[in-house]
């Protein structure tokens, strides 16, 4: 006889044995819907996309991948195993970035967004990203190690999956088109090599190489006075320069030997034999284009002119007079005035000066007479003069 116990024993096992039955098609079809959907089992192999959208609703991503072999397979490493979890994603491989294939449309394919990745340079990963619909675009580019190692591919990891986080839920983030098409070319254009302008082709070239050392030889003309005329002779310069740029000052000390000048009148002659000393600083700049440009500047000093003095009879041959002996005298000097220099070569240049000398105090020679003195000759305070010479 069963009892009542019996049959609803009976009667639980079989409710349990049905629910079981139930339930396992539904476990299988949620395992491999998740499988589809993180993009491991089910990913097409690397040149074919993979069929079919996930069971789960996630959105299709769609990501080509461009550069070597060994980068590519490491970028879809680390992209399957953390950053897209929440995307189905299709690989794909193209041999080079396409900006036309970028901006194609692509709604009726299934896939929410696109993203190429190129790392055809070891050093930089450039990244693109678009809608299905190719009217919002996102351009991210990484600098790399060159190595591609970890660091590398977290870096490319994280950035694509923000992105395509921020395209998919944020417009105002995102360019349009014309925007992108004009970042992309931008980017992929090769380098130009600027073209010489009127302005560049016009600028002075820079001056030859100098030496701190140099040394020259010149010639100088000088007016005296209106009795002796010009005053005139060699002379020898050495500098010491240095410059910022293209400027460039030198430290100059000059010497020169005047030749001996005569003057005579009726009552007594002087001969005047001078030594001028200068010490100055002078300032260059080149102005003029080419292989040897000119250099203008200034120059300012003082010195000293050292004159013998020499009397003789006069012309008339006048017994009254009787010639004093010999002296010397100095007479303290400043002078200034423009300087212009041309390169011949690396280590030789002429230059030219036109400078005025001042005496600070008058320069005269007198006749001693018995009723005092009378002024024979007197020098300009003022005197302009030349010189030209080479330079070392």
């Amino acid at each position: 006889m069963i009892t009542r116990r019996a049959i609803a024993q009976r009667g639980a096992f079989c409710l349990a044995v049905a629910a079981a039955a139930a339930l396992s098609p539904a476990s299988a079809l949620a395992r491999d819907g998740t499988a589809v959907a993180s993009g491991s089992p089910g990913a097409a192999e690397p040149g074919a996309a993979e069929p079919g959208a996930p069971v789960s609703g996630a959105p299709v991503v769609e990501i080509v991948l461009t550069g070597a072999a060994d980068h590519l397979g490491a970028i879809r490493t680390a992209l399957e195993s953390q950053a897209l979890s929440a995307f189905a994603v299709r690989f794909r491989i193209a041999p080079r970035f396409d900006a036309a294939a970028l901006f194609a449309t692509r709604a009726s394919s299934g896939v929410t967004l696109s993203c190429w990745i190129d790392v055809s340079d070891p050093r930089r990963a450039a990244l693109y990203f678009t809608d299905p619909v190719a009217d919002r675009f996102l351009v991210r580019s990484i600098e790399l190690s060159g190595r591609f190692d970890e660091l590398d591919r977290e870096s490319v990891a994280q950035v694509v999956e923000l992105s395509l986080r921020s395209l998919r839920v944020d417009a105002r983030a995102s360019l349009d088109r014309e925007q992108a098409r004009a970042l992309i070319l931008r980017q992929t254009a090769p380098p130009e090599v600027p073209a010489e302008t009127p302005a560049a082709a016009a600028a002075p070239a820079p001056a030859p190489p100098r030496r701190a050392l140099e040394l020259g030889l010149f010639y100088g003309v000088t007016t005296h006075s209106a009795e002796v005329g010009l005053t005139h002779g060699p002379g020898v310069r050495v500098a010491l320069g240095g410059g910022w740029g293209r400027h460039r000052v030198a430290l100059d000390a000059r010497f020169q030997y005047q030749f001996e000048r005569r003057y005579e009148e009726p009552r007594i002659g002087l001969d005047l034999r001078t030594i001028a000393l200068r010490a100055d600083v002078c300032w260059l700049y080149p102005v003029a284009t080419g292989v040897m440009p000119i250099e203008l500047g200034v120059r300012l000093g003082a010195g000293v002119d050292h004159v013998d003095a020499a009397p003789r009879p006069g012309s008339a041959g006048a017994s009254g007079y009787v010639p004093a002996e010999a002296s010397a005298s100095n007479a303290f000097v400043l002078v200034a005035g423009p300087v212009a220099k041309l390169p011949l070569s690396r280590d030789l240049r002429v230059f030219t000066e036109l400078f005025v000398e001042l005496d600070p105090a008058r320069v005269r020679y007198d006749l001693s007479l018995a009723q005092g003195t009378e002024t024979v000759l007197a020098r300009y305070r003022l005197r302009p003069g030349v010189i030209f010479g080479v330079e070392l």
